[in-house]
């Protein structure tokens, strides 16, 4: 049965190298840690009834499943981020909300585009972002150089 509980543990270390660096949330990170201490604790409460491995299998897989559900509710930072990217974060950098409080108050789009160039500004924008600027009034001139047309 020792050997049960070594398999079960060698493969919870198999899932995690490789589910989670492509994961976007920590379910398999979650998979694993819960795997391994329902594993531990099924055998401690197994053993007692001289079921050590049964307990043991038990155990990983209530675990595992728990610590799946749980991680699976925590996103991960992006991996810019965890790397480091704000050490070299631009201190002029706008905001997208700087930029439409710009618009909404009828900065011509020149000034405001000149504003995103000098400042070095970088946006990373989803549809919905655009979809948004757009109905703020942002002029697709400033969204294009926004994106850095």
């Amino acid at each position: 049965m020792k050997k049960s509980v070594a398999v079960v543990l060698g493969f919870a270390v198999v899932m995690a190298v490789v589910g989670c660096q492509s994961s976007p949330n920590r379910a398999p990170e979650g998979a694993v840690i819960g795997g391994a201490i329902g594993a531990g604790l099924g055998a401690i409460i197994g053993h007692q009834s001289g079921e050590a491995g049964k307990g043991a299998l038990l155990g990983a897989g209530a675990g595992a499943l728990g610590g799946a559900l749980a991680g699976s509710q925590m996103q991960k930072e992006p991996q810019q981020q965890a790397a480091g990217q704000q050490q070299y974060a631009n201190p002029d950098q706008m905001s997208v909300s700087q930029v439409v409080q710009l618009s909404q108050q009828g900065v011509h789009e020149d000034v405001i585009v000149d504003r995103i160039r000098m400042s070095g500004s970088r946006f990373t924008l989803s549809p919905s972002d655009v979809d948004y600027l757009q109905k703020q009034g942002v002029s697709q001139k400033v969204i294009s150089a926004m994106q850095g047309y």
